[in-house]
This record gives C-alpha cells, sequence and structure tokens, in this order.
C-alpha cells in the first residue's frame, strides 16, 4: 500500500515537474529477490536452509511412516483385540498422531524463524550497499522493483549487478 502510494507521488511530481529538473532526475532499480539468490551470502544461506529442511522433512516422513504402520497393525488386529488391548492401540494412535501434528508445526515455525532470521541479515546489508551505490552516482531515487510495483524501468537503470558485486567484495564467503 506505501509502496503504491510512494508510486503514484512520484509519478505526480514527474508530471507536474518542470522539464529541467525532471532532466536531472536520476533513477534507478533493484531485484532484491534476485540479488539475494546471487550473492554468496544468500547462496550459503540458501544451502543452510535446505539442509535444515531435508532433516526436518525426513523426521517428519519417519515419524509418518510409524503412524501409517501402527494405523495399519491396529486395523489387522482390530477385530480380534480384546477392550484393553484395543483402547491401548487407540491410546498409542492419539499420542503418535499428536507428536506428529507438533512435530509438523514446530518444523514449519522453525524453518520460517531461520528463514526470516536469514533474509533479514541479507537484507540489511543489500540495502546499505544500494545506499552507498546510489550516493556514488548520485542518485535521486532506488526503486526496488520485486516487491514494489514498478511498471517500467529504462533498461541500463537496474543496478542489481552491481550491488550483488559490490556485496560480494565487501562481504566474502570461506568456502
Amino acid at each position: 500500500m506505501l509502496t503504491r502510494l510512494l508510486m503514484a507521488a512520484f509519478v505526480a511530481m514527474m508530471t507536474f515537474a518542470p522539464a529541467s529538473w525532471a532532466a536531472d532526475f536520476k533513477v534507478a532499480t533493484i531485484d532484491y529477490n534476485r540479488a539475494i539468490q546471487e550473492i554468496e551470502e544468500g547462496k550459503q544461506a540458501q544451502a543452510r536452509l535446505d539442509k535444515m529442511l531435508e532433516g526436518k522433512r525426513a523426521e517428519i516422513e519417519q515419524l509418518e511412516a510409524d503412524l501409517r504402520s501402527l494405523q495399519q497393525e491396529y486395523q489387522s488386529k482390530a477385530a480380534v483385540l480384546s477392550d484393553t488391548a484395543r483402547q491401548d492401540y487407540e491410546r498409542r494412535l492419539y499420542e503418535m498422531n499428536a507428536k506428529y501434528q507438533q512435530l509438523y508445526a514446530s518444523s514449519e515455525m522453525a524453518m520460517q524463524e531461520a528463514y526470516l532470521s536469514a533474509m533479514e541479515g541479507l537484507m540489511t546489508g543489500l540495502k546499505v550497499t544500494a545506499e552507498q551505490l546510489g550516493k556514488e552516482k548520485n542518485l535521486d531515487l532506488i526503486l526496488e522493483v520485486s516487491q514494489g510495483t514498478v511498471l517500467y524501468a529504462k533498461p541500463g537503470t537496474d543496478i542489481t549487478d552491481e550491488v550483488v558485486k559490490r556485496y560480494n567484495a565487501a562481504h566474502p564467503v570461506k568456502k
């Protein structure tokens, strides 16, 4: 909402601005999503998140397989079980299902927290790098295109590649 409001204000300002002032107005764009995928720290963060996801997925799949196995065992024996044995199976199924649900929810929450934590640091670093580049190039405005509503950007205004290059130079990654 705020992005659209700022964009509308920018368009209105440019529409009514004197031609001489508008000609000196310098704008660039950046695509943070692409930059995060291309910077070395972003690649490492994605690899860590993928590894974390794989570990959680394996744990969930194992518990899911155990739950299915217990359900099949219960169904195959249900006709001959005593009331006490039936109640024991039902209790175990209930507990295992609750454990499965809890594990799934906690894993999802942990993944979201890890993702947000990784992205927060990367976004802060990219913003600082973009601001420095904007000052060096004497830009008046830098628009973020992946989150905003930029409908057109003149070729050559995208500084994403240069921001990625400078970010990687300023934040070397140990391999």
